[in-house]
């Protein structure tokens, strides 16, 4: 089964082989390549430690920043429902941000196993989602294609957007890198057990996070509360939109949401200190002490 059948025939296809994830991988697979080529988002795969990620990118100019997707966590009930289905999303909303960014340096960076498997066969998807979606081995793979895309590119920072729980995925990376510039979530899930240890750090972080006053799965709550957790912070601004679900609301609104500017933090200058030349020492006789 090619994967570049027409995504009429796939649906059609996997509607009479009900079950089969070979089918809905390939589904999944024709609509990423429906979202970013229009927008000139080249596919590549990156080999970082136990896995095969999947690049969508297009990059123009080097020595400048770029924007960074990071995929959100797909299908993950379907994983253990039965270990059937792969975490790949079915509706890509943050590959389908990322198309409408008209931003020069642009990618979108899926999560082990989505749209790939794992480099060796005895290898199980299930050890990396779940209660392991945060572990340091997936964060230390992303980070590893991050180094690469900036040797590739010459890229001199990311601005990271994360969709969904990959809110928490861009707070992590943003706390462990030195040059991530600025942060945006979109219908974000903060996980408190994963960001716990770095809040003091992102605290510091200028980020920019978007809630939908339709959304049921993270609700506006659930961002107040990051936010109280977080503390106030010159770094922190957020935009609430009323019609925008979890998944819903967000595609076609994003060049304008791109707008809205993330905060710029308050660093205290250093004082303007003038060194005063000392003089050389001036040496004089003591006083009723005679030559000898």
């Amino acid at each position: 089964m090619t994967r570049f059948r027409t995504l009429l025939g796939l649906t059609a296809l996997c509607a009479g082989a009900l079950g089969l994830s070979s089918c809905a991988e390939d589904l999944n697979y024709e609509v990423s390549q429906r979202i970013s080529a229009p927008a000139w988002m080249i596919e590549r795969p990156i080999e970082v430690g136990p896995f095969e990620l999947t690049a969508f990118e297009r990059m123009h100019e080097r020595g400048e920043a770029a924007n960074l997707y990071i995929a959100g966590d797909g299908n993950p009930e379907l994983i253990h429902s039965g270990a059937l289905y792969s975490p790949t999303p079915q509706n890509p909303v943050g590959l389908h941000l990322a198309s409408k960014d008209k931003a020069d340096n642009l990618a979108y960076l899926a999560r082990p196993c989505q749209y790939s498997g794992l480099r060796a066969e005895d290898d199980d998807c299930n050890n990396y989602w779940g209660e392991n979606k945060y572990h340091p081995e997936v964060l230390a793979a992303l980070n590893e294609a991050m180094d690469g895309m900036k040797r590739r590119y010459s890229i001199t920072g990311f601005n990271l957007i994360g969709y969904d729980d990959a809110a928490t995925i861009v707070s992590l990376l943003a706390t462990d890198r030195s040059d991530v510039l600025t942060i945006r979530t979109v219908a974000g899930h903060f996980d408190d057990e994963a960001l716990a240890p770095v809040m003091a750090d992102l605290a510091n972080v200028p980020q920019h996070h978007f809630t939908g006053g339709q959304d049921t799965e993270t609700p506006p709550a659930h961002l107040q509360e990051f936010l109280a957790k977080l503390g106030p912070s010159e770094c922190v601004d957020h935009t609430f939109i009323q019609e925008a679900s979890h998944e819903a609301g967000w595609v076609d609104k994003w060049p304008e949401l791109l707008k809205n500017e993330v905060p710029t933090c308050y660093v205290p200058e250093e004082p303007d200190i003038t060194l005063i030349e000392t003089p050389d020492p001036i040496y004089s006789p003591r006083i009723g002490i005679e030559k000898k």
